[in-house]
């Protein structure tokens, strides 16, 4: 065997026991907590959660961050478990400010509500059983140890759901713009001459750096809620409404990255106006655009050869399917599963789209379908008019760009004083930026297939 492929060998036999022990450290944890009693003792889902969180009550419990890397081996049900007790404190939250009179919100100062427990429909019928199977014994209505974060960090969970933002680095914007340093390019070694002569030295050599400046965007979403709202029915309406503004966030999101264009006049002409969140930044369209990074696939339907003529136009950024994602649309998604190189057993095995009926990935290369990959484009894959209707395919580098937070969103019950408000409202807000490198002749790490029916 070649040594190379010895050494390759072992590597991924000392990776594979690393990951079993770490297992095994987990299990040991688990088990530890399990033995100490109290709220960790039995196997329903919420002495679990507690457990599989390290959490000694629900007010620990509230306060993890689910989608934190070190709970990656937490079941999704657990998860989904913590992040629904929160929102049912955050609307109990919401209706005692509402109805009660408790504090407001000041902007990103959260307000200390006091009477989270008291509301007498959201308490005794909702948040009181849950508390009982998560062996909790409730003191003075809870107040003592309820932490005023809930809000904030339940939204901080919520973005981690979301499909093609989460295919890219999340970075931290500790102030706004924010510069990223970079490394452009490598050094190769040189050869040493052996001489006694000061001219043979090698001169040191230094590595290409580079900054990428984040310069963070604010996103709002508001909608009112309505004048007839009681206190029996606002957990229902709240828990509705509070659903759809912060997924209205994650939809412009997505949008944005996809199809933003922050130039003067977005290449897209149905764009109008700087409040639609696709000119919050330059999206992957427009970038591999610009960089004339195109396959025109001439008016056809989706092939492997012109899909792999994608990936060879990005050169080095092609090569490490690990690196890599197809975004496309459902109609794109369909034409994809009808391809003669997947679709048959005999030339698929048993992953063929005939038995499975899905494509998890094509040449190794995750495939992630967006309803905004639009199918109203022209030829040079922009739309400029209403008869507009071709398809396009990206295909990006996912290492190469970043996803910049300066402000995590945050959802309020905002009330409205003004005429002819008088009213409550339920706002999101969000502030970041979306950037990569620079698109260049020797960085094409987007790329976009057009011209597709």
């Amino acid at each position: 065997m070649d040594p190379k492929e010895i050494k390759a060998l072992e590597d991924r036999v000392t990776k594979a026991e690393e990951a079993a022990r770490k297992t095994e450290e987990e299990k040991a944890a688990l088990i530890a907590a399990g033995n100490r009693g109290g709220s960790y003792a039995g196997n329903s889902d919420e002495q679990k959660s507690l457990r599989y969180f390290g959490a000694k009550d629900v007010k620990d419990l509230l306060e993890v961050n689910t989608g934190a890397p070190k709970f990656k081996h937490v079941p999704d049900e657990l998860k989904q478990l913590v992040k629904q007790l929160k929102e049912d404190f955050d609307i109990s939250r919401m209706q005692q400010q509402i109805f009660q009179g408790e504090p407001r919100d000041q902007g990103d100062t959260l307000a200390h509500v006091k009477g989270v427990l008291d509301g007498s429909y959201f308490a005794k019928n909702v948040l009181a059983p849950k508390l009982k199977a998560f062996g909790t014994g409730v003191v003075g209505g809870g107040a003592e140890w309820v932490p005023t974060m809930v809000s904030a960090q339940f939204l901080e969970e919520f973005e981690l759901d979301r499909q093609v933002v989460d295919q890219f680095k999340g970075i931290n914007m500790p102030s706004s713009p924010f510069d990223v340093p970079v490394q452009t390019d490598v050094t190769v070694a040189r050869r040493q001459v052996e001489s006694c002569s000061t001219g043979a030295n090698v001169p040191a050599a230094n590595f290409g750096t580079d900054k990428i400046t984040l310069l963070a965007q604010k996103l709002v979403e508001h909608m009112c809620l309505p004048e007839e709202l009681n206190e029996d029915s606002a957990p229902q309406i709240l828990s509705i409404v509070r659903g759809e503004v912060t997924a209205a966030q994650a939809r412009a999101w997505e949008t944005a990255i996809i199809n933003g264009d922050n130039s003067g006049v977005h290449m897209d002409n149905d764009v109008l106006g700087v409040v639609d969140a696709r000119t919050a930044w330059k999206g992957l369209r427009k970038l591999a655009l610009a960089n004339s990074a195109t396959v025109n696939f001439t008016a056809g339907a989706v092939t492997v050869a012109n899909l792999r003529a994608m990936r060879t136009l990005m050169r080095k950024f092609g090569v490490s399917e690990r690196n890599l994602v197809w975004l496309v649309s459902s109609k794109i998604y369909g034409q994809m599963l009808a391809l003669p190189e997947v679709s048959t057993v005999d030339k698929f095995g048993p992953m063929a789209t005939i038995l499975r009926g899905s494509l998890a990935a094509l040449d190794g290369i995750p495939i992630v379908i967006s309803e905004y990959q639009r199918d109203d484009l022209n030829l040079n894959a922009v739309h400029a008019a209403p008869a507009d209707a071709l398809s396009n395919v990206l295909l990006v580098n996912r290492s190469r760009f970043f996803w910049g937070t300066r402000r995590p969103m945050r959802v309020r019950a905002v009330f409205d004083p003004l005429p002819p408000g008088d009213r409550w409202v339920l706002a999101s807000w969000w502030r970041g930026d979306f950037k990569g490198f620079t698109q260049s002749a020797s960085e094409t790490s987007v790329v976009v297939g057009r011209n597709v029916l």
